[in-house]
This record gives structure tokens, sequence and C-alpha cells, in this order.
């Protein structure tokens, strides 16, 4: 059985050794140039050449580092936590988590965006036909100066979309006056005490055409709008019949 003494002295006759092997080569680099140095420390590469030279390993035995271990005085008590690291708030993972996840959110179907109001959302953003009958107004301008056929074909593109945008817009508020009229009507009825008649949503469409009918006779566009229907609809049976 061998003596614990054995190990220790195996240890330092290897640190000896080394310690002379170092020495011996030491004294070969004193006889040598400072070019050959260098040579021969690319040949080995630097990390070689220090620990052949200079001893890069260190022969001092190190000690284990302890384990430290934070135990509880009692299973009820909280664990010691080591000072040397800040010790997070409370919840502070959880505000990161949040903070990482992007929230996308559709303002048609979120209920934190509240209810759709047509007719108020028509009236905040009235200011908008203003803003296209401008642009309507400065695209003529341009129409004037371009002398390219395909620019003047966009711009009168652009300029009648702009404008039909408008003409819907204009219904739009012409319908709502209208159905608000038309409601304070059954109101009155209600408060009188009569039977109100509801109208239909024909009866609506044929007093709608009606009002437009005496709007463009007023306006002498009568005629022209009558002609426009006339071509639309013999465009329309042509297609149907399958004459080109």
């Amino acid at each position: 059985m061998s003596s614990p003494s054995e190990p220790s002295s195996a240890s330092e006759q290897e640190a000896s050794s080394d310690d002379e092997t170092q020495n011996a080569i030491r004294q070969d680099l004193k006889g040598m140039s400072f070019g050959e140095i260098m040579k021969l420390k690319e040949e080995l590469g630097a990390k070689v050449y220090k620990e052949a030279v200079l001893g890069g390993k260190s022969s001092r035995p190190q000690k284990p580092k302890a384990k430290s271990d934070l135990k509880r005085l009692n299973k009820n008590r909280p664990r010691e936590m080591s000072t040397r690291r800040q010790v997070p708030f409370l919840g502070a993972e959880l505000r990161v988590e949040r903070k990482k996840a992007v929230e996308l959110r559709d303002p048609r179907f979120d209920e934190k965006s509240g209810t759709y109001n047509a007719e108020t959302f028509k009236k905040n953003y009235q200011f908008v036909s203003q803003i296209r009958a401008k642009e309507v107004g400065q695209l003529k301008k341009q129409l004037d100066v371009v002398e390219n056929d395909e620019e003047k074909h966009q711009i009168k593109d652009t300029m009648q979309r702009l404008i039909n945008k408008n003409v819907e817009d204009k219904k739009w508020h012409t319908k709502q006056k209208q159905l608000r009229k038309e409601r304070a009507g059954i109101q009155k009825k209600h408060n009188e005490g009569v039977q109100p008649h509801y109208l239909t949503k024909k009866e609506r469409r044929a007093k709608e055409l009606v009002a437009q009918f005496e709007k463009l006779k007023s306006t002498g566009k009568l005629n022209k709008h009558l002609e426009k229907r006339r071509k639309k609809n013999a465009a329309k049976d042509r297609k149907r019949i399958g004459i080109e």
C-alpha cells in the first residue's frame, strides 16, 4: 500500500524536470541572434514559444474553489442570496416579458378602439373633401402644362377618382340628411298618437330617384344624364347578346 506522500513527490519531480528543460532552452536561446529567435517563434507559434521559454502554464497547484452553499435556517425561511448579484425586483421577469411581446391590434375588431360611428367619422373628416377639391384644381393647371399623352391620361384618371369620391361623400351626406328628416317625422307621428308609415327600401329608392331627377332637371343636366344612361344600357345589351 502506497503512502500519501508518494503523489506529492511525483508532482514535485515533474515540476523540477520542467524547470530544467526551460533552463536548458533559455541557455540555447542566449547563443542565438535576435533574427534567429524571431524565426524560431514564427515556426513554433507564439503560444508554444511562450509555454516552452517563459513557462506559460503555472506549476503551482491551484486550490479547488469552494462551492458556496447558501442554506436556509429552516424550510419556512427564504434562501439567502449573494450580495454580489443584485436581487431582482418583484415581478421584474414578468415586466420584461410583457415589454418584449409586441401587441398587434386591429382597430376594426378591437373593443379598446370603441364602436365605429359612420356619421361621426364622416363629420370629423369632412375637411378631406375640401382638400380633394384643391387637388383637382392643381391637377387641372398641371394638365394644361403637360404634353405627354400618357401623363395626361394618368392626371385625368386621378382627377376623376377624386371627383367621384367627393360626389359619393356628397350623396352620403344628402341621404343621411333625408333619413334624419324621416326619423323626425316618425317621432312626430308617435308624439301625436298617430301610427307612422315606415318606408320600405323600394319606396325609399324610388323617392331618391325622383329627387335626383328633379335636381338634374333644375340644373339643366337631365338630357346629358339620360344620354349617358342610354349608352350604358345599350353597351350592356350588346354584351349580353354577344355583339362587340
